[in-house]
């Protein structure tokens, strides 16, 4: 093997920046509205890039077979031929990139082997390393480079070339082309594959983001549907009782005739009920709908479910014509404006409407308590609804038979670590059980002081 006697043929390297880029590889993009930018030029295509290269590893090995740098004056066209399929190797490296740089490293092997005018070692095999790191074949491009330079260099000194010249001139020379080759190859695949992933990441990103949209919607839809139900179905419940109250004293009147008076004087009581049964519903709907919309108002949803209108609810389960008991025993401020009072509130409203609507019954108790808990700094509300009806299989029957109360309670207090349990007593009845616990500083919207009830026993408001 005759290799290169200079270094001057082997001082070339190119670069190929147009075959590592791709319009398919997003790039980072500032927060914000896309500024302004001139229309991008259009590529050129892979293939012509790979002929202007392939024609330049031609025409440049083509020069240095003409000059003769080693004055070995063979027949140059013997060697022409070699410097064209060294050219025409290049325009696979796309498809075939380790095989074009093995094939090109054994056609400079036997082209040396020929004694032909010497055409350096680095500049006929740069383009096909470079390649073969762009394609991620690092390890195919440092062996095979590796390989020529020590065939080259044992070679050279085999043939007594000067020992300082090969190895402090050629040597270097020809590892530092051979290696900017290879880096700058690697340098463009590392980018390629940290846009890659970059671009797999906005893409889960973007994923996670519109589960997490697809969650807080469905979140946001459960506690609507909670708080409409809680909010309109207790009101109703009241309306329809008084309605029919209000109805057959209706009846009574058309039946006593002129003497129906007490009868037309019920009715109008009830009449009147209703009217502050839809009234107070609308009232709580609006505060509802204020606090979708996010808009500030006097009342709040957090002012319509508090503690201290507990009372409220007990007055209007006595109008409707059931025995309420009510036992409140909290210190006072116990969870002033907090989501477990609301929650509290709620158990209780949630367990007299299902008491005025499904039980048949005609007493009902209702205890509100705090008890201290390990886990709980502020303790646990205990909330209890126990009332004399037909028990548990009438009230569950018509609890169950598509209604959403006592699901969306259970939903509710679950949010904040509670409990709720359903039960028939030994003695009958039916019992609603909740413990909510009591979060310092869990706060809802538009609070409100709240007071203990007293304890009050059952009558007409």
């Amino acid at each position: 093997m005759d290799p290169p006697r200079d270094g001057r043929a082997s001082g070339w390297v190119f670069l190929d920046s147009v075959s590592v880029t791709s319009p398919d590889i997003p790039h980072d993009r500032p927060s914000g509205p896309p500024p302004a930018t001139r229309p991008s030029r259009p590529s050129p295509p892979p293939w012509l890039i790979d002929a202007l290269l392939g024609f330049a590893v031609f025409d440049v090995v083509a020069f240095a077979i003409a000059a003769d740098v080693g004055g070995t004056r063979a027949d140059p066209w013997v060697a022409y031929p070699i410097a064209l399929v060294l050219g025409l190797l290049v325009l696979g490296r796309r498809r075939f990139p380790v095989g074009v740089l093995v094939a090109t490293a054994l056609v400079i092997c036997a082209y040396y082997t020929l004694d032909l005018p010497a055409i350096g070692l680095a500049l006929p095999v740069s383009v096909a390393l470079y390649s073969a790191a762009v394609a991620g074949r690092l390890g195919w491009a440092v062996g095979v480079a590796a390989a020529l330079v020590v065939a080259s260099t044992y070679f050279r000194l085999a043939e007594g070339d000067d020992v300082r010249y090969v190895v402090g001139y050629e040597l270097a020379t020809t590892v530092a082309l051979m290696a900017a080759a290879i880096a700058l190859g690697h340098g463009s695949f590392a980018r390629r594959q940290r846009d890659e992933q970059r671009r797999h990441a906005d893409v889960l990103r973007e994923q996670t983001h519109e589960l997490e949209a697809a969650d807080r919607l469905a979140h946001d839809r459960e506690a609507v549907a909670r708080d409409l139900h809680d909010v309109v179905g207790h009101h109703l419940a009241v309306v329809a009782l008084h309605a029919n109250v209000a109805r057959e004293a209706l009846d009574d009147v058309d039946a006593a005739g002129p003497a129906g008076s007490d009868a037309l004087a019920t009715a109008r009581a009830e009449l009147e009920l209703v009217r502050t049964a839809t009234t107070t519903a609308l009232a709580d709907l609006r505060a509802t709908v204020r606090a979708l919309r996010g808009t500030t108002a006097p009342a709040g949803l957090a002012d319509q479910a508090r503690l201290d209108r507990l009372d409220d609810l007990a007055r209007t389960a006595r109008a409707a014509g059931l025995d309420v008991t009510l036992d409140v025993d909290l210190p006072p401020g116990t969870a002033d404006g907090t989501a477990a009072g609301a929650a509290a509130y709620r158990v209780v409203q949630e367990g007299l409407t299902n008491v005025l609507r499904h039980a048949g019954a005609r007493t009902a108790v209702v205890r509100v308590a705090l008890e201290p808990s390990a886990g709980t700094p502020g303790g646990v509300l205990a909330v209890e609804v126990c009332d004399d009806g037909h028990g548990a299989r009438g009230a569950g029957d018509a609890t169950d038979r598509g209604g959403f109360g006592l699901r969306g309670l259970r939903e509710r207090v679950a949010v904040l670590g509670g409990t709720v349990e359903t039960d028939t007593p030994d003695d009958g009845g039916f019992r609603l059980r909740a413990r909510v616990p009591v979060t310092p500083g869990a706060t809802v919207r538009g609070t409100a002081s709240v007071q203990a009830p007293q304890s009050s026993g059952g009558g007409a408001a």
